[in-house]
């Protein structure tokens, strides 16, 4: 039976794309009128002459208004600093590796969760960082693993992902994020505090920078919430350090440009990105129930959260077996060594992280889990203990 979709006046048959690849390895979101925000605003920037003006001239730290904007939409979040302490950037990257460049010197060592974004491994290699990994528990990193590293390393910088923890999906305790702090100001050590991975406002939290705005630095961007390409970031710098951290980032790109930033500060605060946030929120929570049914019926373990599932596989079940089976099936997952740097030690996890937003349309979204819950009762039938 055809699957038919008629989307802005195209017909679409889903069921008929032939070498259909059923993506759950990028974490993004589905576009759910985010385009829309950018056209609309385009529009509207083309009549604004002196606007344009403002974004074709050089501004080594940003143009005032853009800042104000973010301000005022970060205090709707709940989120409350100076003007001053914001720094933008060109993608959320950017700004961990400014960090790092400023906070560290070569053959420093750096702690990090057990299991981390392969993009901050990317910037530690580029500074010459020796990485620690600290062990996750249900709650947040394992502060007494955390403390031993500090007495023996003396580190100079921690990284967590506290909010949504990625890969894992783990939330950090209230307890454990203020023994962090704690330990932080004990050892001497900053903190990089990445928050941005997509939370269903049900799940969002004040970040950990609210409670120590001298410690942490605050990296954040939009491209989990609007758009990726868009590399609309930024970061909360602590007071004494912004001259440093915009100098640093001045070595790497003359200016940040401030054409994207103009668009998004024509839409963060009006009705349509409220709208359009409130779609995203409603088609996460249904994929997510979705997932979690499947892995209900099959006694699987996962963890929901956002935009992904980590879903934790039985001992028999060899994680990099299984998504080479599935890629033989045009399934594209992530498995939970991609997660972990090479110098440390290998992870114990044998799990994959599915990521659920890369399906514009809620039937395609369907279609790639019944193709996903086939392929791996496939899989099982061919392992000698199945447990389904």
């Amino acid at each position: 039976m055809s699957s038919i979709l008629i989307v802005m006046g195209t017909v679409m048959d889903i069921s008929k794309q032939e070498n259909k690849e059923y993506d759950f390895a990028s974490s993004m979101q589905p576009m759910l009128g985010q385009q829309n925000l950018v056209k609309n605003a385009l529009q509207d920037l083309a009549l604004d002459t002196h606007a344009i003006e403002e974004v074709m001239t050089y501004a080594a730290t940003g143009i005032d208004k853009h800042r104000t904007i973010f301000i005022d939409w970060l205090a709707s979040k709940n989120i409350h600093t100076a003007a001053e302490t914001l720094v933008f950037t060109q993608g959320a990257q950017q700004g961990i590796y400014t960090c790092l460049q400023i906070l560290t010197h070569k053959e420093d060592f750096i702690l990090h969760e057990e299991l981390a974004y392969p993009g901050f491994f990317r910037a530690v290699d580029a500074c010459g960082l020796k990485p620690l990994a600290v062990p996750l528990t249900k709650d947040g990193l394992d502060t007494e693993a955390l403390e031993h590293y500090c007495q023996q390393h003396r580190p100079k910088v921690l990284y967590i992902t506290p909010n949504m923890q990625n890969p894992t999906n783990i939330r950090y305790t209230a307890e454990v994020l203020e023994k962090i702090v704690a330990l932080s100001q004990q050892y001497d050590f900053y903190i990089i505090e990445d928050d941005v991975n997509y939370c269903l406002p049900e799940d969002w939290r004040t970040p950990l920078q609210q409670l120590a705005a001298d410690r942490v630095f605050y990296v954040s961007s939009l491209s989990k919430y609007v758009a990726g390409g868009l590399r609309i970031a930024f970061t909360l710098v602590p007071e004494g350090w912004q001259k440093e951290f915009n100098l640093n980032l001045h070595s790497q790109c003359w200016m940040v440009s401030t054409i994207n930033i103009e668009l998004a500060s024509r839409f963060l605060m009006h009705e349509s990105f409220q709208y359009n946030q409130e779609l995203l929120a409603q088609e996460m929570r249904y994929r997510q129930k979705r997932f979690m049914e499947f892995s209900v019926k099959h006694h699987l373990e996962a963890t929901e959260g956002g935009l992904n599932v980590w879903l934790k596989l039985p001992p028999q079940f060899n994680m990099n077996q299984l998504s080479g089976y599935l890629n033989s099936k045009n399934i594209k997952v992530r498995t939970a060594d991609l997660f972990n740097h090479p110098a440390t030690t290998p992870t114990k996890e044998n799990a994959i992280r599915m990521a659920l937003g890369s399906f514009t349309y809620r039937e395609e979204f369907d279609q790639a889990l019944t193709a996903f819950e086939s392929s791996l009762l496939e899989f099982i039938s061919h392992q000698q203990e199945p447990v389904i």
